[in-house]
C-alpha cells in the first residue's frame, strides 16, 4: 500500500495594503483630492503612518467644506433669494453636527470589530469619508443643477437630492471599510450598522435644519417632525381653502372640505 500525503489547500494570499506608497506630509489639497478618488488605501496608509493626523484631517475638512459649500449652492439655485446662502450654511452645519454626533458610536462599533485602529485614525478616516461624500456629490451637481433651473416640482428634485445623498454615502463610507482590512479586520458587520445610523442621522437633521430645498417666512422651523412624516407631507397635494365667488359644487364634488366654513 502506497503512502499517499494529501495536498494541503491553497489559500489565496492576503492583500498587502502597506506597499501602497502614502503621501507625503506636504501633501496639497489637490493632490489628497486625487488619491482620495484614485488611491485610497495610499490615503489610508498616510493616516496610519501619519506622525501628525490633525494636519491631514484640516485639509480633508476643507475639501468637504468646498465640495458642500457648492453642493449647497446648487440646491440653493432652486429658489434664489435667501436659499443661495442658507442652503449651504444648512447643509454645512447638518454634517458637522452628525459627524459629531455619530462619532463616539463610530469609535465603539469599530472597537467592536476587533481592529487596532486608534481613536485619531478613526477621527481622520471620518473626515477622508465626509470628503469622499462631498466629492461624489460635486459629481452630481451638475445634474442636480439642471432639473433646480428646469422643473418647478419641489418633491421631485428634492427625490433626486435624496438619490444622490445616497449614492454618496454607500461609497463614501466605504474608505471606513477598506481601513478595516488594512488592521486585518473581517468583522464588518458592526461599522455597517453604525454607516445605517449615521445615515438615518443625517436624513433626520435636513429635516430639523428645514427648509433647505424650497422658500419659508423662516429661516429654521421649531416644529419636531421625523423624517419620513416631513416627506409623506411634502409629497401630498396641499388643498386650499374655499373662497367667495368660487365654484363650492365642484369642491364639495371631489369630497373636499370647505375650510372656510
Amino acid at each position: 500500500m502506497n503512502d499517499q500525503n494529501p495536498t494541503p489547500p491553497v489559500f489565496p494570499p492576503k492583500e498587502d495594503f502597506s506597499k501602497e506608497t502614502p503621501l507625503g506630509k506636504s501633501a496639497s489639497i489637490t493632490e489628497i483630492f486625487e488619491c482620495l478618488l484614485k488611491h485610497p488605501h495610499s490615503l489610508i496608509n498616510t493616516i496610519r503612518q501619519s506622525e501628525g493626523p490633525p494636519a491631514l484631517a484640516g485639509k480633508l475638512l476643507l475639501l468637504t467644506l468646498g465640495g458642500f459649500i457648492i453642493f449647497g449652492l446648487t440646491l440653493g439655485s432652486f429658489s434664489f433669494g435667501d436659499q443661495l446662502w442658507a442652503a449651504p450654511l444648512k447643509t454645512i452645519m447638518g454634517l458637522l453636527i452628525s459627524a459629531v454626533i455619530c462619532l463616539p458610536s463610530l469609535y465603539i462599533f469599530t472597537a467592536l470589530t476587533g481592529t487596532s485602529l486608534k481613536l485619531p485614525e478613526i477621527a481622520t478616516g471620518l473626515a477622508a469619508t465626509l470628503a469622499l461624500i462631498a466629492a461624489l456629490l460635486l459629481g452630481f451637481t451638475p445634474v442636480l443643477w439642471v432639473f433646480s433651473q428646469s422643473t418647478e416640482s419641489q418633491p421631485f428634485f428634492g427625490f433626486l437630492v435624496l438619490l444622490a445623498w445616497l449614492i454618496a454615502v454607500s461609497f463614501g463610507t466605504g474608505v471606513l471599510i477598506k481601513m478595516l482590512k488594512h488592521t486585518q479586520t473581517t468583522k464588518t458587520a458592526p461599522l455597517r450598522i453604525w454607516i445605517g445610523i449615521f445615515l438615518l442621522v443625517t436624513l433626520q437633521m435636513s429635516t430639523t435644519l428645514r427648509p433647505i430645498i424650497g422658500e419659508s417666512d423662516n429661516l429654521f422651523t421649531g416644529e419636531k417632525r421625523f423624517f419620513l412624516e416631513h416627506w409623506v407631507e411634502e409629497m401630498t397635494p396641499k388643498r386650499t381653502s374655499m373662497k367667495d365667488g368660487e365654484d363650492r359644487e365642484e369642491y364639495r364634488r371631489n369630497g373636499w372640505e370647505d375650510e372656510s366654513e
